[in-house]
């Protein structure tokens, strides 16, 4: 079974200051994206395709030949403005991209059957993307869609707040809804953070987090495009507003179209969401290279892969 990974990798990096998704944190000049492409290929995916924009596209695929090389299968998608179902159009001052549906919806277009999608500037382990190949691989029905989670307190930043997916379960691990909380941080023995419409939210740091590691059947994606087309006839005006993965997954958990499994993730995750987090995710690199969890040439080590 051919299996396909996603990298979201469009990303403004507006916090970060620069783009993230090239950001050269392993020894070798590697970004978080080359692991997570490797961790895919050693679980079984057979190809990756990257979600970019325009202005970035010949430096991410030149970073790519750089660092993983020409045996493992690369595609390469924009997420445009203007990449829209009929009948819409973007708004002339429009600059942000469309959100994370929409940037899954372009890579779907360009793959048949199901698929997983990651973020490029997070690291989620091997047996992170073992469990959500094997999620895929045993066929469950149809409308299945698979989420990795993580726990919320090793996910935190020490530099600043951070946005993530707060996940409620239900029974048989099935996802029940996820809720987009920013600015969490740790404030005393308190994490704290606030709702999209700016209510306060205390949590416990035990709370089962989405990194946005999915696994998407083509059902779903059909939903998904329905959902965004009913997006843009309501906010395709806006030139701020986003289409969630999150958001549309809960929709559709509601109507009963679509049963998320949450598989607790293995490994422990880590990434870069502010400047100040560089120095220790590239320490944490050079020990997992050191250590042989990772090689030395990403590009040699999936060659002897293929």
């Amino acid at each position: 079974m051919s299996l396909p990974l996603v990298v979201l990798a469009a990303g403004l990096s507006t916090r970060y200051g620069h783009l993230k998704q090239l950001d050269p944190l392993g020894p070798g000049g590697e970004a978080i994206m080359d692991f997570n492409v490797y961790d895919a290929a050693r679980a079984g995916f057979t190809s990756v395709t990257y979600v970019v924009r325009q202005e970035i596209l010949e430096d991410v695929q030149r970073h790519v030949h750089d660092t993983i090389g020409g045996t493992f299968e690369t595609n390469f998608v924009c997420q445009e403005l203007d990449e829209l179902p009929d009948g819409f159009r973007a708004p002339p001052d429009r600059r942000k991209p469309w959100g994370t549906a929409h940037a899954v919806l372009c890579a779907a277009s360009h793959i048949e059957g199901a698929f997983a999608v990651c973020n490029a500037d997070d690291l989620y382990g091997q047996g992170a993307f073992h469990l959500i190949f094997d999620q895929i691989h045993q066929g469950e029905p149809s409308t299945e869609a698979a989420l990795v989670g993580y726990t919320l307190a090793k996910t935190l930043s020490g530099a600043g707040g951070v946005a993530r997916g707060v996940c409620v379960l239900g029974q048989d691990e099935l996802l029940e809804r996820v809720t987009e909380v920013q600015n969490i941080q740790r404030a005393d023995r308190w994490i704290t953070g606030t709702t999209t419409d700016g209510s306060p939210v205390e949590l416990t740091g035990d709370e089962v987090t989405s990194m946005n590691l999915w696994a998407f059947t083509p059902p779903v994606i059909a939903l998904l495009r329905r959902q965004f087309r009913h997006f843009l006839e309501y906010w395709g005006a806006d030139t701020q507003a986003e289409c969630f993965l999150s958001t549309s997954l809960n929709a559709q958990i509601e109507l009963e179209a679509t049963r998320v499994r949450v598989l607790r993730a293995p490994d422990t995750w880590f990434g870069v969401t502010h400047a100040a987090d560089r120095a220790r995710s590239e320490g944490i690199l050079r020990e997992r290279v050191a250590s042989g969890v990772y090689p030395t040439r990403l590009a040699d080590a999936l060659v002897r892969l293929g």
